[in-house]
């Protein structure tokens, strides 16, 4: 698909919501510029398959419910728009919607790092994150480990890093713990 070549490189929030019908891929909006990322791998969707369904599991008759990225968050205030498809995340306590789309921050994060998006993961999403108030974010390398951020005291600190052997532990879901074996498996 063509994107309309815009001379400032800024889109509207409709001209996003066009693009975004036509796309055949993953569509996020960035303060008024479009991030495009085409079909995941298959190692990418076992991997994001793998997660929800431990979440699922654990979320199960609780207050809090797992999503993937086919759902968008809506991350908003005064002078900034994004629109993000977590690969997966954590909503919790009758979260705030706008339609089809969240517009509370989620609890947890889970973002799989493809080369083509690892910038966008590990720098402006890890920002806007923080700023919005999710309080974990896991950073999933597609090779075997996770890099864990927790916010506290309004900063993102790295609380934990896992890999192969280990077992992934929440850092606000104090008993949420999932073998890397099942998140890795293929």
């Amino acid at each position: 698909m063509n994107i309309p070549h815009n001379i400032n490189s800024y889109y509207t929030e409709t001209q996003f919501e066009e693009i975004q019908s036509k796309f055949d891929g993953k569509a996020e909006y960035e303060n008024g510029e479009i991030v495009l990322s085409s079909n995941t791998s298959i190692k990418h969707n076992s991997i994001k398959g793998n997660i929800l369904a431990s979440l699922i599991m654990y979320f199960k008759r609780t207050n809090c419910k797992p999503y993937d990225e086919q759902i968008e968050v809506i991350f908003k205030n005064e002078s900034e728009l994004h629109k993000y498809k977590p690969d997966v995340f954590v909503m919790c306590d009758n979260p705030k919607k706008q339609g089809e789309s969240f517009i509370s921050p989620p609890k947890i994060v889970f973002e799989i790092v493809s080369r083509s998006t690892a910038n966008h993961d590990y720098i402006t999403k890890l920002y806007v994150y923080q700023k919005f108030g999710v309080l974990e974010y896991n950073i999933v390398e597609q090779n075997g480990f996770i890099v864990q951020y927790t916010l506290i005291d309004e900063q993102y600190q790295i609380t934990n890093t896992f890999k192969s052997g280990d077992a992934y532990k929440s850092s606000i879901f104090k008993d949420l713990t999932i073998d890397l074996k099942e998140i890795f498996e293929e």
